[in-house]
This record gives C-alpha cells, sequence and structure tokens, in this order.
C-alpha cells in the first residue's frame, strides 16, 4: 500500500487558480484541509478567495494578481504563501494559454506569449518553489504541472502550444531525481470542458474536439490529487483521455546516456584526484 500524503495544514499555491479547472483545483484542496493562494490574472480569483473563507469561516485562501510570464509576479506569489501561511508545501503549475495558427499570428505574438506562459512560467514557478525547499533540510514539496496530450502527439494548428506541452512532459520526468526530497508529476488530459475549448479559433465543432470528446474538469482535479496524495510517485504523467481511464506513464529509467555521462563524471573525478 503506498503511502499518503497528509493535506492538513499543508499550503498550496495555484497558478491560474481564478476560474474553471485551477478554482475546481483549489476548492478540492481547501476540502482536503490545505490553505491555498490563488495566483492569477482575472480579479475574479479575489471573489473565489473570500468565497473559501466564508464557507470555511476561517482564513484559507488568499488571491494575489499574478502574471507567469513575469518571474517577479510569480516570486512574490510564492512568497506571499510564506509570509500569510508559514510555509509552501505543494505547486500547481496550472496557468496556460493556446497560440494560433501561424496563418493567424503574423507576427509571432501568440506564439511568444504561449511559450512564455507555458513553460518559461512553469520552470520559474518551480525554481522559485525548489529554492525555498532547498532551504531547509526537513523542508519537503509537491509540484503538479498541467501538460497536455498535444505534448505526446502535436498539433499542427496549435504548434507552439504543442511543443510547451512537450517540454513540460519532459521537464516533470527530468526533475524525477528529486525526489523524495520534492516530487515533481504531471497530468496530460486532451481536450477539457473549459473556456479554452471554446476560443474562437477552436470551438467545440472543431474536429479534434468532437474526435475526442471533452473531459471534464472534476476527472482532472481528482488526478492531480492523486499526483499528489500517492508519494510513491516522482517524475509520473497521468495521461487522460476522454474514451479510456486514466494511463499513467511511469518516470523513464536511467538511459544508456544517463549512464555514460555518470560514467563520464567518475572518470573526470578520478584523473583530477591523480
Amino acid at each position: 500500500m503506498s503511502a499518503q500524503f497528509d493535506f492538513k495544514g499543508k499550503v498550496a499555491v495555484v497558478t491560474g487558480g481564478a476560474r474553471s479547472m485551477g478554482l475546481l483545483t483549489a476548492q478540492m484542496l481547501v476540502r482536503k484541509g490545505a490553505k491555498v493562494v490563488i495566483g492569477d490574472i482575472l480579479q475574479s480569483g479575489a471573489e473565489a478567495a473570500d468565497q473559501l473563507n466564508q464557507e470555511a469561516q476561517d482564513k484559507v485562501a488568499i488571491f494575489q494578481y499574478c502574471d507567469v510570464a513575469d518571474t517577479n509576479s510569480l516570486k512574490a506569489l510564492i512568497d506571499l504563501a510564506v509570509s500569510q501561511f508559514g510555509c509552501l508545501d505543494i505547486l500547481i503549475n496550472n496557468a496556460g494559454v493556446l497560440d494560433r495558427p501561424w496563418e493567424q499570428d503574423p507576427e509571432g505574438d501568440y506564439a511568444r506569449r504561449c511559450i512564455d506562459i507555458n513553460i518559461r512560467g512553469l520552470i520559474d514557478g518551480t525554481i522559485h518553489a525548489l529554492h525555498y525547499w532547498s532551504q531547509e533540510e526537513d523542508r519537503k514539496g509537491v509540484v503538479v504541472n498541467l501538460a497536455s496530450t498535444a505534448g505526446y502527439a502535436p498539433l499542427s494548428f496549435l504548434a507552439a502550444y504543442a511543443a510547451s506541452k512537450a517540454a513540460v512532459v519532459s521537464y516533470t520526468k527530468a526533475l524525477a531525481g528529486l525526489a523524495p526530497k520534492v516530487r515533481v508529476n504531471a497530468v496530460a488530459p486532451s481536450w477539457v470542458d473549459t473556456n479554452l475549448v471554446d476560443t474562437e479559433h477552436i470551438g467545440r465543432n472543431h474536429y479534434t474536439v468532437r474526435f475526442s470528446g471533452l473531459i471534464q474538469p472534476h476527472t482532472v482535479v481528482e488526478q492531480i490529487m492523486r499526483l499528489i496524495e500517492d508519494e510513491t510517485l516522482a517524475g509520473d504523467i497521468v495521461i487522460i483521455r476522454n474514451d479510456a481511464e486514466p494511463m499513467l506513464c511511469p518516470a523513464p529509467k536511467a538511459t544508456h546516456i544517463e549512464m555514460a555521462i555518470e560514467a563520464g563524471i567518475k572518470e573526470r573525478a578520478a584523473v583530477k584526484q591523480e
């Protein structure tokens, strides 16, 4: 039986937490006993935090404006969690956007914004959290990243988005070695029934949406909780499709390339000692 994470008294940061899947994640974390800091560019996050506090009759949630493309804004969000609630235990890198087909993006503005939010912001936030957790030996943390099946099966009309999500998958797996001190995992759903589907260049009648169907947000949130709760999981990706049970893709074992690199490091160290 796997070890189970205890949410009670834990502190979580959720980016893009003002609505949809991010808000559902924040609500679920509070129900399980955690406190949350909601970061978003949408001011509706303040109302969401107030609602959570009213329901709990306690201060369990805080909202702060955060543009994840701004590294200082991300650092301030994590610092707020520590200053207001005393620590940081969980980071949910939920914020994400779509790009547009290259024909509709002549200056590449949408592509750059997509990369800035989906991967650069995710990495920046994770690095800020890692620096916090590294300051003391007994500090531990959990990160859950939002990837996508587009990271495995690229979409030509969302090329930058697909590239960003493939990078999220690779980044997540690359950090598997941080466990058990820090566990980094990710969910990779196909189309989810959120506002992203309703963007002008996609829509619910898009052939990929009709083909794959729509996953309900709570299904993804359940897997996010699973990746936090199961302390045996690190560097793992859960692929979520509408027509199948969620599939866990474990972190890869050391490859021959990694073994060769390790052997090279040992050989250089031996030469220096001579």
